[in-house]
C-alpha cells in the first residue's frame, strides 16, 4: 500500500526488535513541515538507524554521526562499517552531488537487506529506503504479515482509512529507542504538528524560504506541471506522480536528478 503522511515529528519507520539475534534494529525518520498558500507538505529532514547500542544518524546537510561522531562528506574518515556490518557511502546523480549512505544488512541466509538514505545537499531533503525480509518487523512501513492492511502497535487495529492516526500511531515514544542526538520538539505525547507558524517558518532554510516566495506569488519562475513531466519522464508510476510533485514544489527542475525516484 502507498500512501502519503504529512505531519511534524519523529517516526518510527521499521522496528525490528529480533534482528542480529536480538540486538535489534530500528529505523526512525524525522519529518519537516512547511506551509505555503499553495502547498503544504511535510519531508524527511533526518534519518536514524539503531542496532544495538549504535546508533547512525545522516543529517539534511548529507553529514553523519557515528554514535555520536560527527563526519562531514569531505571526511576521509568515514566508516566502512558500521555495528559490524558493511557502510558505504557514494556520490550519486547527474552531477554526482547526492550523498549515498548504504548499510548492508544481509544476513547469513545471504538474503538481500539494506538500508540505504540519500542527502540531497540543494532541496535539503532525505530519502530513505529498507530492503529486506523483516518478519517480525513493524513501523511506518508496515506488518509484512498484514498485507496491505496499515496496523497500529497492537497489530490488530486497522487505520488504513486514517492516514494521519496511523502516522502518529508510529510517532517515537517513550517507549521506542531514542536515537536522534538533537531533541526537537514535538516529541511524545505531545502531538505531531500539522501547521507551522510564520515565527517558525522565518527560521527555516534559504531554500524553503525560496520556495515558500515561489508558493506565495506563483510567478512565472514557478515550474509548469509540462516541464515537470518532461524531465521526470524516465520514472514510471508513483515514483513519476512524486518526482513531478516535488520538481513543482521545488521550483527546480534539477530536483529530477535524484535517482530516488527510479528505485
Amino acid at each position: 500500500m502507498s500512501f502519503d503522511y504529512h505531519g511534524e515529528c519523529d517516526l518510527v519507520m521499521l522496528s525490528s526488535p529480533s534482528f542480529a539475534k536480538g540486538s535489534g534494529l530500528s529505523v526512525h525518520i524525522r519529518t519537516t513541515r512547511m506551509d505555503g498558500k499553495l502547498l503544504s507538505y511535510s519531508y524527511i529532514s533526518g534519518a536514524a538507524v539503531g542496532i544495538g547500542n549504535n546508533v547512525l544518524e545522516v543529517r539534511r546537510d548529507g553529514s553523519l554521526l557515528v554514535n555520536g561522531k560527527r563526519h562531514v562528506n569531505i571526511d576521509a574518515s568515514l566508516p566502512t562499517e558500521f555495528a559490524t556490518y558493511p557502510f558505504a557511502k557514494n556520490m550519486i546523480g547527474k552531477k554526482k552531488k547526492i550523498t549515498q549512505y548504504v548499510l548492508n544488512l544481509t544476513d547469513t541466509n545471504n538474503k538481500p537487506m539494506e538500508v540505504t538514505i540519500h542527502a540531497n545537499p540543494k532541496t535539503k531533503m532525505l530519502f530513505v529506503k529498507i530492503d529486506g525480509d523483516f518478519r517480525d518487523g513493524i513501523g511506518l512501513l508496515g506488518n509484512p504479515l498484514a498485507g496491505n492492511r496499515l496496523l497500529g502497535r497492537d497489530s490488530v487495529t486497522d487505520m488504513s482509512n486514517d492516514w494521519n492516526k496511523y502516522g502518529e500511531e508510529w510517532q517515537v515514544r517513550e517507549t521506542d529507542q531514542k536515537l536522534f542526538q538533537e531533541h526537537r520538539a514535538p516529541q511524545y505525547p505531545d502531538v505531531c504538528i500539522y501547521n507551522v507558524s510564520d515565527d517558525v517558518l522565518s527560521k527555516k532554510t534559504h531554500n524553503l524560504r525560496r520556495r515558500l516566495l515561489h508558493d506565495s506569488e506563483y510567478n512565472d519562475s514557478m515550474v509548469t506541471r509540462k516541464a515537470a513531466n518532461a524531465v521526470c519522464k524516465d520514472f514510471v508510476g508513483v515514483n513519476k506522480d512524486n518526482c513531478v510533485y516535488d520538481v513543482m514544489v521545488m521550483g527546480d527542475l534539477e530536483v529530477a536528478e535524484d535517482p530516488s525516484y527510479g528505485i
